[in-house]
């Protein structure tokens, strides 16, 4: 009777699942890679001459507000010699929001509208970004939809997951076809080996990467609120944050910088937001993104006054657990090896998208043939 539930289950979410996670796990494995093919379309926007020469945040910022009337700078990397600086800026009827600018001289190569619909070298990675996460609906509809998705994924992978353990004994004798493709079937028992074994031999990843949508798309609504029940979470930034007035802010950002200087030895971008200023730090992998991630300091732009501490990797474990979901999605935790790892999971959820979908069309034809061949047999 369980095992009959679990089946209808499985199909029908599976069903209802299939065209958004083929979808999130093509785009998410050209994602994994998501900086190093920006970059590789679009040089003329990321390279720069190496110089020992490099403009405080401040400064750079200054001139890129100059540059740019209009313009307010809200969020500003502190590239590696030879990279632009990555500039995003907020302001009325901006046409773009994103800026680079040489951090030796100030001078902007170029803007950008990040994830607006388009096939020139600078739109298409950050529309194929978007469209992972959000199908680039309108509003917060398709982050909260693909969240949803990210849900029912999370449930189903342990119902997938019950629905490959045997009935009878011996339990491992009976267990291990599950993890073979038998050789020399026909096409549709590969189809079914692939779609059964593909999704136990990766079930931990695709778990991993399911949750962690979860975090990313829902953090607030679902992924904290149900870890709260469990354990006992830090507040985050936005509990702490002071309230969003309208005021000018006394710290600059390179205030920011030397607050930060004793922890954040490898700064990597100084952000604003109304009330705050600070800085993320981090010293593994490009834009200190492998491992645990980015750490961040927040201070209050008026007093200076430290609001929040986030260490990547430190304090009690449910708030590690909590920060890490970024880097776990995206395969950085382990580095360039699980970054490939990621990549190959999103390719094997296309698979077990399509192939459940054609498991299902197969059973139903079956289905629709032994009803026509009773309701003949009967007449």
């Amino acid at each position: 009777m369980i095992r009959a539930v679990f089946t209808r289950l499985h199909r029908w979410v599976g069903l209802t699942m299939a065209g958004f996670l083929a979808v999130a796990g093509l785009t998410g494995s050209l994602i994994v890679f998501y900086q190093e093919l920006d970059r590789a379309l679009n040089p003329d926007l990321f390279n720069v001459p190496v110089t020992s020469q490099r403009l405080s945040p401040s400064a750079l910022a200054a001139r890129v507000e100059a540059q740019l009337p209009g313009t307010h700078v809200t969020l500003m990397s502190i590239p590696a010699p030879g990279r632009a600086s990555e500039v995003w800026v907020s302001g009325k009827s901006l046409a773009y929001d994103q800026v680079f600018a040489d951090p030796a001289t100030g001078k902007v190569l170029g803007q950008r509208k990040w994830g607006k619909a388009g096939l020139s070298r600078a739109a298409l990675m950050p529309m194929i970004y978007l469209f992972h996460y959000s199908l680039k609906l309108p509003g917060v509809w398709g982050i909260v939809l693909m969240g949803v998705i990210a849900c029912l994924w999370s449930i189903d992978c342990f119902v997938a997951f019950v629905l490959t353990l045997p009935r009878g004994v011996p339990f491992w004798t009976k267990w291990g076809p599950a993890w073979r493709i038998k050789p020399g079937a026909s096409a549709y028992r590969v189809q079914f080996d692939l779609h059964r074994a593909g999704g136990l031999w990766l079930w931990a990843v695709l778990f991993v990467l399911a949750t962690s949508s979860v975090a990313l798309n829902l953090p607030e609504q679902v992924f904290r609120p149900l870890l709260k029940t469990f354990t006992t979470l830090s507040p985050s930034y936005e509990d702490l944050r002071p309230p969003a007035v309208v005021r000018t802010p006394k710290l600059s950002f390179d205030d920011a910088l030397h607050l930060a200087r004793r922890e954040a030895d490898r700064p990597q971008w100084v952000f604003r937001a109304p009330g705050t200023v600070g800085v993320s730090y981090g010293a593994r992998g490009d834009k200190g993104l492998d491992g645990f991630g980015l750490s961040t300091i927040v201070f209050d732009d008026q007093t200076g006054a430290r609001v929040l501490h986030q260490q990547a990797g430190h304090g009690r474990l449910a708030d590690i657990y909590a920060g890490m979901q970024y880097q776990l999605h995206s395969g950085r935790i382990l580095g360039w090896p699980g970054r490939i790892l990621v990549a190959l999971a999103g390719l094997a959820v296309a698979m077990l998208s399509v192939t459940g979908v054609v498991i299902w069309l197969r059973k139903r034809h079956a289905r629709m043939v032994r009803r026509l061949r009773t309701s003949a047999a009967a007449a």
